[in-house]
C-alpha cells in the first residue's frame, strides 16, 4: 500500500524549541529524519543556565537526515556538538557567523561550570571542526537566494542552493583568512517532502566595518601593561559594552524554516491528521519506524487511546494544509515583509507556526497572524520561557477561535501526526 506517513514534535529543553520531524513512504520504504532546534534569544543578557536536554539515548536515531540550527546560543551550540559527535549527520544547515559575532559568544562561554573545549574550538573555526566531524553536506547559510520559480511538486528531489554572492564571499575569506563554501538560503526536496528556508540577522558588511574601527583605535596592548592577562580582560570588557551598545537591540541571526509535503490532491487521498500533548516522562519521540507491530507504537497508538484533536478530510482548502512554518529567532518587527514574500506560496500550506523567539514582545508583530489565515483550526507553537509575553499570547488566541496556542514546557511537549493514502489504496493490506 502506498501512503506517507508523518510526524512533527515539540519539546523544550534547555530553554528552546527543540523541533524533530520524521516522513515515512510506505510504498519506496524510505524514512526521512530530521531536526530543527533554537533557543530563546535575550538581549543584553548573557545566559547561563543549566543544559539539561532529558533525552533518552535512544531518543534521537544514529542517522539524522537533516539538521538545522536555527541560531546560536552556547547551550545550542553544546547541543549541536553532541549531535554531530555521536551521530551521522547527513545534512547540517547553519546560519553563518562573522568572527566577530562568534568571539562574543567565546565571551559567555566564561564562568559556565560545563566543559566548553569543545564550544570555543567550534566557535574558533565551525567550517574545520564540522568537516572534522564528517558531515556529509554542510551549508552555511547567509543571505536568501531566489525564490522558486516552479510548485514544489514541479522539482526534483535534490538540495537547491546557490552559492553567496561574490562581494560576501570576499568579504568572508578577509575576516576568516581563507575561503569558506557559504551560499544562500535555498530548498530541499527528500522523501515527498519541502523544505524551505530563509535566513535573517545582521549584515556582515556592517559587522565588518564595526570590526576594524574598534580594532584599529585599540593601543598595543603589549605597550600598555606588564600583565597581558589583565589587560586583555580589561580590553575586552570594553568591546563587549561596546558591541552591546552597538548591536544589543539587533536582531538575532536566525533561519526560518518551512516543512511539509511536495504535493497533496486532496480528490486522490484521504488524510488524517491528530495533535496531542504528552508528558516528558511519556518519553514520547518522532522518529516512525516501521515493523508491523512498532509502526503502531507511536502515531497510531495516538489516533486510538489518547485525547487528541483530529483534522480529517481536509474539502474545504485547495491544498491539505499540513506544512509547519518555523520562525525561529526572527525579529517581525524588522522581517515580517521580508518574510511574507519570501513564503507567500506556501501560505496555504501551513497548518502550524513556531511564535518566534518564545513569544518575546520585543520580537512580536500581531500582523503575522494574517499570513496564513485559513477557515480551519491553526497550531501555534511556543516554548514557555521568561521572556514569553502575555500580550503574544493574547494576540494569537483572542484574534480567532480557530487557533489554538500550544505550549511546550519542562513538562508537557507536543505533536502533530498522521497521514496521507492515496484513495484506491485505502482497502489494501
Amino acid at each position: 500500500m502506498r501512503g506517507r506517513y508523518f510526524r512533527y514534535l515539540f519539546e523544550n529543553q534547555a530553554g528552546g524549541l527543540f523541533h524533530s520531524g520524521s516522513v515515512y513512504d510506505r510504498e519506496r520504504n524510505t524514512t526521512t529524519n530530521y531536526i530543527y532546534m533554537v533557543e530563546s534569544y535575550s538581549r543584553n543578557e548573557r545566559v547561563k543556565g543549566e543544559l539539561d536536554f532529558g533525552a533518552r539515548k535512544d531518543a534521537i536515531p544514529d542517522e539524522i537526515d537533516l539538521l538545522v540550527l536555527g541560531g546560536y546560543t552556547i547551550n545550542y551550540i553544546r547541543k549541536l556538538v553532541t549531535l554531530v559527535k555521536e551521530h551521522t549527520v547527513w545534512t547540517l544547515i547553519l546560519p553563518y557567523l562573522a568572527p566577530i559575532q562568534r568571539l562574543v559568544l567565546v565571551e559567555e562561554t566564561i564562568g559556565r561550570k560545563e566543559n566548553m573545549k569543545d564550544v570555543i574550538r567550534f566557535l574558533q573555526d565551525p567550517y574545520l571542526f564540522l568537516q572534522e566531524c564528517g558531515i556529509k553536506n554542510l551549508y552555511f547559510v547567509y543571505g536568501n537566494g531566489r525564490i522558486p520559480d516552479r510548485k514544489p511538486e514541479e522539482i526534483a528531489e535534490g538540495c537547491y542552493f546557490e552559492e553567496a554572492d561574490d562581494k560576501s564571499l570576499k568579504l568572508i575569506w578577509e575576516m576568516e583568512g581563507y575561503a569558506i563554501p557559504v551560499v544562500h538560503a535555498g530548498y530541499i526536496i527528500e522523501n515527498g517532502w519541502f523544505f524551505y528556508f530563509g535566513v535573517y540577522g545582521l549584515d556582515i558588511q556592517t559587522l565588518s566595518g564595526f570590526t576594524r574601527e574598534y580594532f584599529s583605535q585599540m593601543e598595543n596592548i603589549h605597550e600598555v601593561s606588564e600583565n597581558l592577562k589583565e589587560d586583555y580582560k580589561n580590553q575586552m570588557k570594553r568591546f563587549m559594552m561596546t558591541y552591546q551598545l552597538k548591536f544589543g537591540n539587533s536582531p538575532a541571526t536566525t533561519i526560518v524554516m518551512y516543512e511539509g509535503p511536495q504535493n497533496i490532491v486532496p480528490s486522490e487521498n484521504e488524510s488524517f491528521m491528530t495533535e496531542k500533548e504528552f508528558l516528558r516522562e511519556e518519553q514520547c519521540r518522532a522518529w516512525i519506524q516501521y515493523a508491523e507491530d512498532n509502526f503502531k507504537t507511536c502515531t497510531i497508538r495516538c489516533m486510538h487511546e489518547r485525547d487528541h484533536d483530529i483534522m480529517q478530510h481536509h474539502k474545504s482548502s485547495m491544498d491539505l494544509r499540513f506544512g509547519l512554518l518555523m520562525l525561529g529567532n526572527v525579529n517581525l518587527n524588522h522581517y515580517y515583509e521580508n518574510i511574507t514574500e519570501r513564503f507567500a506560496k506556501i501560505r496555504e500550506r501551513v497548518r502550524g507556526i513556531a511564535v518566534p523567539n518564545s513569544g518575546s514582545h520585543a520580537d512580536w508583530n500581531p500582523e503575522i497572524l494574517h499570513l496564513s489565515e485559513c477557515k480551519d483550526r491553526m497550531y501555534w507553537i511556543c516554548g514557555k520561557h521568561e521572556i514569553t509575553s502575555q500580550n503574544v499570547v493574547s494576540d494569537i488566541v483572542l484574534s480567532s477561535s480557530n487557533n489554538r496556542f500550544l505550549t511546550v514546557d519542562n513538562e508537557r511537549g507536543c505533536c502533530l501526526s498522521g497521514y496521507f493514502v492515496p484513495k484506491e489504496d485505502m482497502d489494501r493490506p
